[in-house]
């Protein structure tokens, strides 16, 4: 893992999404997650190879989200690669790895799932209140 360019450091969310982006790659849930985000969270994903029409979830389809996680997923690792903010908006550069603890298709359990993500966050009061995650899947196996 290589250390992140900080391109802002003087901006409080950076450091506040770099948290949230530690708390999900070491596998909290529930309350641990709810903290990062206002009541109002709205959370999209552009389309992408596992979700071709995207998704927009809630905070209680994130809190879901974040167990399903821990039982599909072994392991999973963010390297950021850049993080920058301007006021209530951040935007972190990622590669994402995944080695899978269920079936996934034709996936079975042990295969590595990698993306290229680029992550936008809103924040209101400290919180994140948008997110929005355009994920560039690799071949698996790749």
């Amino acid at each position: 893992m290589t250390a992140p360019v900080i391109l802002k450091t003087d901006d409080r969310n950076v450091e506040r999404a770099i948290a949230w982006v530690r708390a999900i790659e070491s596998g909290q849930t529930g309350d641990a997650l709810v903290d990062f985000l206002t009541p109002d969270v709205i959370h999209e994903e552009m389309p992408n190879r596992f979700f071709p029409n995207g998704g927009k979830s809630d905070l209680a389809a994130m809190r879901a989200a974040s167990k399903r996680g821990q039982t599909a997923m072994r392991s999973q690792c963010y390297d950021i690669k850049s993080a920058t903010g301007n006021g209530d908006m951040v935007a972190i550069e990622l590669d994402w790895s995944a080695e899978l603890a269920i079936p996934l298709g034709e996936l079975p359990p042990g295969a590595v799932l990698k993306a290229r993500v680029a992550l936008f966050m809103e924040f209101r009061d400290g919180r994140i209140c948008r997110q929005r995650d355009y994920c560039c899947y690799e071949p698996i196996g790749g």
